[in-house]
């Protein structure tokens, strides 16, 4: 039994952020049942969906016809949570709104998560994740490769949400403890952009040489970037030298860099001095077996990890790797259309009600029968409410 076994989750959402936050529910638990157009989620061809989407049952609801909308109705009248993602105004032309389905089931929890929240200047415009980048002022303070704005390939408004969501909801639930009443739960990519600014905003423009050299990602090269060392055989290591760990050897002495110069001396030379030196540095590592390096690294009290492939971090052989296995961080899912996958495993660790992956992803109104019949609906009445395709 799930931490949330016996909560029913009506999923409307589509994109990264609301197919993302309901899956961290329906794997502890939730019953969830995605409701999809006829011919389905538009996303599905996005590859994150094989995962995002698993984990629940699915129905397709023509919500345009007398049919859908009261199949539809039904469905919300013993739900918990209804989670919807579409633009301010458009679930209330479609006779879903917060209100008319709250009247419905005032125990009803229904959260929105559009791309800018109700009332903002943007709210009617397209909310996609690059455009929330855009808008957010995101874009243009992240350093990259060339001054000017810079495109985020995390997408971050998504993401920010994505734990914006779940938060939304179980603060409801609980609050309906209390209340016996649901209530509307808003939030938006835009407050998902700003979950990652560390919540405190600064002007980028202002800020001193040091700041870029620690943000700078690829052009020019941030002091992070310069932490990455090449050693024999093509193998690299990531060196944190900012760990804030007190070594008992000097990176320079381990790599037989006797005549280095101290840290802070370092810091101090000329520019051309220390490239002079860093190159040096970065040749001496290429001395050095990787594995013997960092061993000889972490012995002194140096924070290093090898820098490895996804194929090493996740197992070779198109077997994941055992360790991860063990603490449940990687799995295997036979999904319908792609077979056999290697999957993030259940993120949330609960040790009295673990949570567990439920299924992959469903296809489209794969569950027609299954929750319609269930509620009394013969199988032509199924076939119109799912937009006149057989269940």
């Amino acid at each position: 039994m799930g931490a949330l076994d016996g909560v029913k989750i009506l999923d409307l959402s589509w994109g990264i952020a609301g197919p993302l936050g309901v899956m961290l529910l329906a794997e502890q638990g939730a019953d969830v049942i995605k409701v999809e157009p006829p011919g389905g989620d538009p996303f599905r061809a996005y590859s994150g969906y094989a995962v995002w989407n698993r984990s629940r049952r699915s129905v397709t609801v023509d919500l345009k016809s007398a049919a859908g909308l009261e199949a539809f109705h039904q469905l919300v009248d013993d739900a918990d949570v209804l989670v919807e993602t579409f633009r301010p105004g458009v679930t209330d032309r479609l006779g879903i709104g917060y209100d008319a389905l709250h009247a419905r089931n005032p125990r009803l929890v229904y959260l929105s998560c559009p791309g800018y929240p109700a009332g903002h200047r943007h709210a009617q415009r397209p909310g996609y994740d690059a455009l929330i980048q855009a808008s957010s002022g995101q874009q243009w303070e992240q350093p990259g490769w060339r001054m000017g704005p810079i495109f985020l390939h995390m997408p971050m408004p998504s993401m920010g949400a994505v734990f914006l969501i779940p938060s939304g909801i179980l603060a409801a639930l609980i609050a309906r403890e209390d209340t016996g009443r649901g209530q509307h739960v808003r939030t938006s990519l835009f407050q998902g952009a700003l979950l990652y600014t560390t919540q405190i905003w600064q002007q980028v423009e202002k800020a001193g040489a040091p700041f870029h050299d620690l943000m700078g990602k690829s052009y020019p090269p941030g002091v992070h970037q310069q932490f990455l060392f090449e050693c024999a055989n093509n193998e690299w290591v990531h060196t944190s030298v900012m760990s804030g760990l007190t070594p008992t050897k000097s990176q320079d002495a381990l790599l037989g860099l006797d005549d280095a110069p101290e840290p802070f001396a370092f810091m101090a030379l000329a520019p051309e001095e220390r490239e002079a030196f860093t190159a040096r540095r970065r040749a001496a590592y290429k001395t050095h077996d990787r594995a013997t390096l960092v061993a000889d690294f972490q012995a002194h009290n140096h924070a290093i990890e090898a820098v490895i492939t996804m194929e090493e971090a996740l197992g070779s052989s198109g077997a994941p790797h055992p360790q991860l296995v063990a603490n449940g961080m990687v799995a295997t899912v036979e999904d319908p259309e792609l077979g056999t996958t290697t999957q993030i495993g259940v993120p949330i660790n609960l040790h009295g009600t673990p949570g567990a992956i439920r299924g992959p992803q469903p296809l489209p109104g794969q569950h027609n029968h299954e929750v319609f019949a269930a509620l009394g609906y013969s199988d032509a009445e199924i076939t119109a409410i799912a937009g006149g395709v057989g269940a």
